[in-house]
């Protein structure tokens, strides 16, 4: 069974979103060992610079470089390699096959990912070219990586 953590600056803060994520963890269960650690978002100045908030991506960096478990990386960022779902399930496959089918996905807070972590990343992948909220991103991953299982176990899914 695949090892899939999800790595998250901040935890998700509203009702509908963790009911969301806790639905597709389930779903989740039978194809993926899936675990999510959170770290804390690093605290904003009132009026930052833009000096300020490379800042705080890069103490929310250091802490998740250190949190990262064995296995590939992929970052998610806006500016990521895009993939239809179908490349998406082949890519997992692929890991799951020739890298001992562990994964880690790494969500940046509100302000993205530190330099140093997208580095580290054996992928930097976009979910969409529009902007979420990272709170949204997690839900968004957890169904799409729900879709890709459904697809590499060639089980129909609502589209």
């Amino acid at each position: 069974m695949m090892e899939c953590t999800i790595l998250a600056v901040g935890d998700i803060k509203h009702e509908y979103l963790k009911e969301g994520a806790a639905l597709f963890e389930k779903w989740l269960a039978p194809y993926v060992k899936l675990s999510v650690v959170e770290v804390a978002e690093a605290k904003e100045p009132k009026n930052a610079s833009a000096k300020d908030i490379e800042t705080l991506k890069e103490k929310e960096g250091k802490v998740l470089l250190e949190k990262l478990p064995e296995g590939k990386v992929v970052a998610l960022d806006a500016k990521g390699k895009a993939m239809k779902s179908e490349e998406f399930a082949s890519y997992l496959e692929d890991i799951k096959n020739y890298d001992a089918g562990k994964v880690c996905f790494v969500i940046g807070g509100s302000h993205g990912l530190s330099r140093d972590v997208r580095k580290r990343a054996n992928m930097v992948l976009s979910l969409s070219k529009m902007t979420f909220p990272h709170q949204l991103t997690r839900v968004i991953l957890l169904e799409q990586l729900y879709r890709a299982m459904k697809i590499l176990h060639n089980e129909p899914y609502h589209k």
